[in-house]
């Protein structure tokens, strides 16, 4: 955690809100106090090496590993019953097929997700930072290597199909909200071990597809999965958030809601919770009833996104098997249902 940039960004956040906010005095303590222990580890040895006691450590440590190892052994039962077979959903076999879904997945929004930097290059001759242009072709060559051309779903392999340039303004910005999925995908394959919450982490960057495409190695050759209640945990935490946002949008009078239950219910979560520092739920360093309104907007819609996207998986686990083919990003699913509505 300590290389990665947007954990240094989230502390100066939280050192920003410590003096009024008792949830951030915790979090930075939580956070620091790793580091306190590791400095009085050292200043322990080096007490221990000024003294000269250092030198009974090769004697005593032996001593105090055998003695852990004798009880450990002598805890342990006379007869083990053999393990019974696990269910189907745990089953290495399955958790590798499972794992290897998400990660071919997460290649798909990542090629798509570079397509678009590529795309807002061409059409603002600006390049983001940490890009670099990469072709429809490499990326187009990059899934059939990896077998995954022909089956993707069709609307997102006829958006690498267009020859570069003609990707529509529409495009890139629907597009650039996959940087949600792929860094949940990220996370979920462990390639990340940290899913900031979604007031802490708002804007992403396509840097973390662009890693891919370059060395899909990453995604595709771990075998860690994240284990379902913590996938849980971080579901409920966005959901968490979007009913939050939802309610001071209501209560605001963006989301034109006509209902009264639904107002009642908006402003006493609004009245309740705003101004006070140590109990609504941040936004960057500023509390969500202190947000202007493209931030919350943006903060409802991102927890939207991870809160469906979570659950979507966890019934994939829970059903413990693989989905059928093609192996489809949010875009292509919105646009076949989008398709289907008028017809039905």
């Amino acid at each position: 955690m300590l290389t990665e940039k947007f954990f240094w960004l989230e502390m100066g956040r939280r050192l920003k809100r410590v003096h009024k906010d008792r949830r951030a005095r915790k979090q930075v303590f939580r956070l620091l106090f790793p580091l306190l222990i590791l400095l009085l580890l050292i200043a322990y040895l080096a007490f221990l090496i000024g003294s000269g006691a250092w030198l009974f450590l090769p004697i005593v440590v032996p001593v105090l590993w055998f003695r852990a190892t004798q009880a450990k052994r002598d805890a342990e039962p006379m007869h083990i019953a053999p393990a019974p077979d696990l269910p189907a959903e745990l089953r290495p076999e399955t958790l590798a097929a499972l794992r290897k879904h998400f990660a071919e997945l997460g290649l798909v929004y990542a090629v798509l997700l570079d397509r678009s930097g590529s795309e807002q290059f061409l059409k603002e001759q600006a390049l983001p930072e940490s890009m670099e242009i990469t072709s429809r072709r490499v990326h187009i060559n990059l899934l059939k290597h990896h077998a995954l051309w022909e089956r993707m779903a069709a609307a997102d392999r006829d958006a690498i199909m267009l020859p570069d340039g003609h990707w529509t303004a529409e495009m890139v910005n629907r597009i650039t909200t996959g940087i949600e999925p792929l860094r949940l995908l990220r996370w979920l394959v462990r390639l990340d071990f940290r899913l900031p919450q979604v007031g802490q982490h708002l804007y992403g960057d396509r840097s973390i597809a662009h890693e891919l495409v370059m060395d899909p190695g990453l995604l595709l050759n771990g075998s860690a999965l994240a284990d379902i209640d913590l996938i849980r945990i971080a579901r409920d935490d966005a959901a968490l958030f979007r009913a939050r946002c939802v309610a001071e949008a209501v209560c605001r009078g963006y989301a034109g809601v006509q209902d009264e239950n639904t107002m009642r219910w908006a402003e006493q979560v609004s009245r309740n919770l705003r101004g006070k520092q140590s109990e609504d739920l941040v936004l960057g360093d500023k509390l969500v009833s202190e947000s202007d309104r493209s931030q919350l907007e943006w903060a409802g819609l991102l927890a939207t996104v991870r809160s469906g996207f979570l659950d979507e998986v966890i019934g994939i686990l829970e059903n413990g098997r693989v989905p059928a083919p093609p192996v489809s990003t949010i875009f292509a699913r919105n646009e076949a249902a989008s398709a289907a509505g008028p017809a039905a």
